[in-house]
């Protein structure tokens, strides 16, 4: 039995024994607290639910008796201001000293009762307490329940500490006052105050009673039990003491560097083959870092080897503290370092961490009184994208290595120098989308939408990139880094606006767009507020809703169909339309498709593209069209191209047609002149 040693045997012997009371014990105390508890849990809601009762009851008598007062001496007088005086100085005798007392406000808030008759001469309209303008939220309250209702919120004790409070608020019309009895609940605060310290006293008695038995207990167990596990360790000690001796010196010396403490080569190469095969298994990637300072022998050669080695153990802790724990760490040799970086997702991932590495080893070093900065050269190669042999991995990784210094030093290169450019364009284009909207160089181009009859029945706004240095950038190369940035919700909000705007502007020259579509995912309408200021743009244009439809792509709604669902409702509640985009590449369940508030389906281009030559994509066409006619759903195929796409859909079904037959995206403008004016003259 490998795990019986001179250190846990004495502690098997005494642990058995000892964990019998103490099991016991906290199964007793345990048993003791639940039943305590319980029972003071039952007892504190019916004391609550008896000071409730009577509450409400007192409150409401006393406020229903105020009101029948003020209605007495209001018919008697038939004079607002003889009402009022008079109902101040009978309502100062009705004052209860201990539970609560009258108020009188009216609608405005000034104070025409208090018993403090300092606040008779204030308007308390504004008054606020914890962030609660408390008078408005008693008058308001009262306002929508002229019979009387009841408002709770927090007051304050006259040191500054916060209590609870509850009022009864009734309105008395013909004066135009509200008529309020409050009481604080700090008398209830006190009943359990004082019931919770009876119990805890209790369970401090019982548990203090149970604690004195069990040591005792456990002394007399601790004496008889010390004297044999002392002998038995005896018998261990030197054969333990040996063994693992001998055995923590041959684990280091074949895993570990012995100057900084990393994994050394051998060992790392192990690691890196188990962990190429569980990547393979989970379909996960890895990155290999191959990390060498850059004038580490200029160290060496002024300093001395002593001082190198410092600056290699320094070296290691910094790289620990830039990656992960999962992450493997080995020194290969001389100032050469290797990363193993487990479950990486994506190339930006990986630039992180060479930054992070990069930005920590440039750290001040002090030596002899001197500071010292050195940088180091990164090269990474990337599994299985490069290759799945741990080998090739490491050579690949080197070679990279030599390319970042060749290249000027303190900096990274990917094995595939393709990817190092791509890597550099990745994160400059993601630096520039934050200034794009601000410096407007997005720009919207609109695609027609056509009927059987050639004419245009909508337009899908599209945005542009007119990057200053790269060009035209496609949508499907910065959408997803704006998405990852977290700034898609901005721009998806700028492309509504802006949509709606230039909508507006060609409904103010007679012309009819039909319906405007634009694209939007569940990342954003999940976000708190894109309904509002969905809602506030909409207002702002004055635009109709109903002219306005969202798509979403098949892929997002199913991500979460019944949170979607719920969304989906409160957009369709404002008159705006759904329809669901790339419909046939996200695995929808039927289930959830008929559940969901949409009103058009969009038939996938890559079923439309070889819809004449392929009698696969021919009949998963026809199956969406039927299933959208079947659920009574417009459908649009979009990615159309060619006359014979058209017409074999067109025999389907009376769809809309959108792609390039018809049109590109276009500029505004070059869609007005195409388009939109025909169909003006066509209406006159």
């Amino acid at each position: 039995m490998a795990f019986i040693t001179t250190k846990n045997i004495p502690k098997f012997i005494i642990a058995i024994p000892i964990l019998g009371v103490l099991i016991t014990t906290i199964l007793i105390a345990l048993v003791t607290i639940f039943t305590i508890k319980n029972n003071f849990e039952i007892e504190q809601k019916r004391i609550t639910k008896e000071f409730f009762t009577h509450l409400q009851k007192t409150t409401k008598q006393r406020v229903n008796l105020a009101y029948n007062i003020i209605n007495t001496l209001y018919k008697n007088t038939k004079d607002t201001n003889k009402t009022i005086h008079l109902m101040q100085k009978v309502l100062a005798d009705l004052r209860w000293e201990k539970k609560g007392y009258i108020f009188v406000f009216d609608y405005h808030g000034n104070t025409l009762y208090h018993p403090n008759h300092y606040y008779m001469t204030i308007n308390r309209w504004n008054f606020e307490r914890n962030g609660v303008k408390v008078i408005r939220l008693l008058i308001q309250s009262a306002l929508k329940h002229p019979d009387g209702t009841y408002v709770k919120y927090l007051a304050y004790n006259p040191d500054g500490s916060p209590k609870e409070k509850v009022s009864f608020v009734k309105i008395y019309k013909p004066l135009k006052i509200v008529i309020g009895n409050g009481v604080y609940l700090n008398y209830l605060d006190k009943k359990l105050l004082k019931q919770k310290q009876n119990m805890n006293n209790l369970l401090k008695d019982i548990l203090l009673k149970l604690s004195i038995a069990s040591l005792i207990i456990l002394l007399i167990m601790l004496i008889i039990t010390y004297y044999f596990s002392n002998k038995l360790k005896q018998l261990f000690k030197k054969y333990d003491k040996e063994l693992n001796e001998e055995k923590n010196q041959l684990f280091l010396k074949a895993s570990f560097d012995s100057l900084t403490s990393l994994h050394n080569r051998e060992h790392f190469l192990f690691e890196l083959q188990e962990r190429i095969s569980l990547a393979k298994r989970e379909n996960n990637k890895l990155a290999i870092l191959f990390i060498d300072l850059d004038h580490f022998k200029e160290i060496n050669d002024s300093l001395g080897h002593d001082y190198g080695d410092i600056v290699l153990k320094i070296t290691a802790e910094r790289l620990k503290n830039s990656v992960r724990d999962s992450d493997i760490i080995a020194r290969f040799g001389g100032d050469e370092f290797v990363i193993l970086l487990n479950n990486i997702h994506n190339v930006d991932e990986i630039i992180e961490f060479c930054d992070r590495i990069l930005n920590k080893l440039k750290e001040t070093i002090t030596l002899q009184n001197n500071s010292y900065h050195i940088s180091a050269s990164i090269g990474i190669s990337i599994s299985p994208d490069d290759s799945i042999d741990s080998d090739n991995l490491i050579k690949y990784a080197d070679i990279a290595m030599y390319k970042a210094k060749k290249s000027g030093k303190d900096r990274f290169a990917f094995y595939k120098t393709e990817m190092s450019q791509e890597a550099i364009k990745r994160i400059n284009i993601k630096n520039d989308i934050f200034s794009a909207l601000k410096n407007n160089e997005f720009e919207l181009y609109y695609q027609p939408q056509i009927d059987k009859n050639n004419q245009i029945v909508g337009i899908e706004a599209l945005i542009r990139w007119h990057h200053p240095k790269e060009g035209l950038v496609s949508p499907n190369y910065f959408i997803p880094l704006a998405t990852e940035i977290g700034i898609i919700d901005k721009i998806d909000l700028w492309v509504i606006e802006e949509a709606i705007k230039q909508y507006q502007s060609w409904l103010q020259e007679g012309l009819n767009p039909g319906i405007l579509s634009c694209n939007i995912t569940m990342y954003q309408i999940e976000k708190n507020n894109f309904i509002r200021d969905l809602m506030n743009i909409l207002e702002k244009y004055k635009f109709d809703a109903k002219n306005l439809n969202l798509e979403l792509t098949e892929q997002s709604i199913m991500q979460n169909p019944k949170k979607s669902i719920d969304i989906l409702e409160t957009l369709i509640q404002l008159g705006i339309q759904i329809s669901i985009d790339d419909f046939g590449t996200g695995y929808s369940s039927l289930s959830y498709l008929k559940k969901l508030p949409i009103s058009k389906l969009k038939i996938d281009r890559s079923f439309i593209k070889d819809i004449h030559q392929n009698k696969d994509d021919e009949i998963i066409t026809k199956t969406i069209i039927d299933l959208a006619k079947n659920l009574n759903l417009d459908i649009i195929a979009e990615g159309v191209e060619i006359e014979v796409q058209k017409q074999m859909l067109l025999q389907y079904s009376e769809l809309y047609i959108q792609g390039y037959l018809y049109s590109k995206p276009i500029p505004a403008e070059q869609l007005k002149e195409k388009f939109l004016k025909d169909k003006k003259n066509g209406n006159k």
